[in-house]
């Protein structure tokens, strides 16, 4: 019995000392475990182990150090870095940018810039332009142009008024009208000679109705460049015209004006005769024309007037048109080497 008991005893003690060992064993494995975990750890590196012994130390290492680098690391990394990075960032990104881009400036660019080109584009070009055009440029245009060439004709024929007419009197001459000086020739007569009885081109028939009291028509009659006084030189010195305006005007009036010097050379009365011949040499003919004036020219007798000054027109009573006109000199104020005049403007109807 005491033999068995040793025995027992002997083996129990062994067993003791074995799991002693084993504990001590285990210790020294699982401070190197922790240890080497530690360094791996440290320097950024995943543990590897081996072994039965290193599962042992496996469920002590994954228990600890998971609950401080997995779980509170993934709840770092991954939970926190995921709400910061994907959930924060990406409503930033997709919402506030979609809706600024998108629907924002969809906004801005469609809706606010369609009305203002449309609307106000439409209103200002069309209204606004219609406006400034039609009638801006209508009473511009029409009123402004119109006075200007009716003052200007105004000019020359002043207010043609006749009396008893409602007809509208316009000057029948013009400037560029073919223009014939005459001398030595009288009302009913054929020419008794025509140009070269004038002061150069300087005062010659064109300057009678060339429309400016700056110029005028100075005619030597048959003394020529003598420059000798005679007693009216100027008597039937004159021109025949044919006016462009019309080839059937209706002479009833004559507007003469003074030149600028010498008011013994201004001429009194005159004749007015009208023809329709065609044939320039028909003009020179006597037989062809009609007397239809003769009487003053407006200039007063007594008391010389103002120099390059417009007179009162001379009216008369006429119902034939003409296609041409001659104008003859029949008086002159005083002695003096010639007549002249500034403006001997034919008025009528057209």
């Amino acid at each position: 019995m005491e033999t068995k008991s040793a025995s027992v005893k002997s083996q129990v003690g062994k067993r003791k000392l074995q799991i002693v060992v084993f504990s001590v064993i285990g210790s020294i494995i699982a401070i190197g475990a922790v240890t080497t975990l530690t360094v791996l750890l440290v320097h950024g590196k995943e543990p590897v182990l081996n072994g039965t012994s290193t599962s042992t130390v496996k469920i002590s290492t994954s228990t600890r150090a998971a609950t401080t680098t997995n779980t509170g690391a993934a709840t770092t990394t991954s939970t926190g870095a995921a709400t910061t990075t994907n959930t924060g960032t990406a409503p930033t990104t997709s919402t506030r940018v979609t809706t600024t881009t998108n629907t924002g400036a969809a906004t801005t660019t469609n809706t606010g810039t369609a009305p203002t080109t449309s609307t106000r584009a439409t209103t200002t070009t069309n209204t606004g332009a219609a406006t400034t055009t039609s009638t801006g440029a209508a009473t511009t245009t029409n009123t402004g142009t119109a006075p200007t060439t009716s003052t200007r004709a105004a000019m020359t024929t002043i207010t043609y008024t006749i009396a008893n007419s409602s007809q509208t009197i316009v000057s029948i001459t013009s400037p560029g009208d073919p223009i014939v000086g005459l001398y030595n020739t009288s009302a009913g007569q054929p020419t008794g000679a025509y140009n070269g009885r004038y002061s150069g081109s300087a005062e010659n028939p064109p300057k009678a109705i060339d429309g400016l009291l700056s110029t005028k028509y100075l005619n030597f009659g048959a003394q020529g460049y003598s420059g000798a006084s005679l007693n009216d030189p100027g008597v039937n010195t004159g021109f025949f015209v044919t006016p462009t305006i019309s080839t059937a005007s209706v002479a009833v009036a004559l507007l003469f004006a003074t030149a600028n010097d010498f008011p013994n050379r201004d001429p009194l009365t005159v004749t007015l005769e009208g023809t329709n011949a065609t044939d320039v040499e028909a003009l020179h003919l006597g037989s062809s024309w009609t007397l239809i004036y003769s009487g003053p020219t407006g200039i007063d007798r007594a008391t010389a007037p103002a120099r390059n000054t417009y007179m009162q027109q001379q009216g008369f009573f006429n119902t034939i048109p003409f296609r041409s006109y001659r104008l003859l000199v029949t008086s002159q104020r005083g002695r003096d080497s010639c007549v002249q005049y500034a403006e001997a403007q034919i008025l009528g109807y057209i």
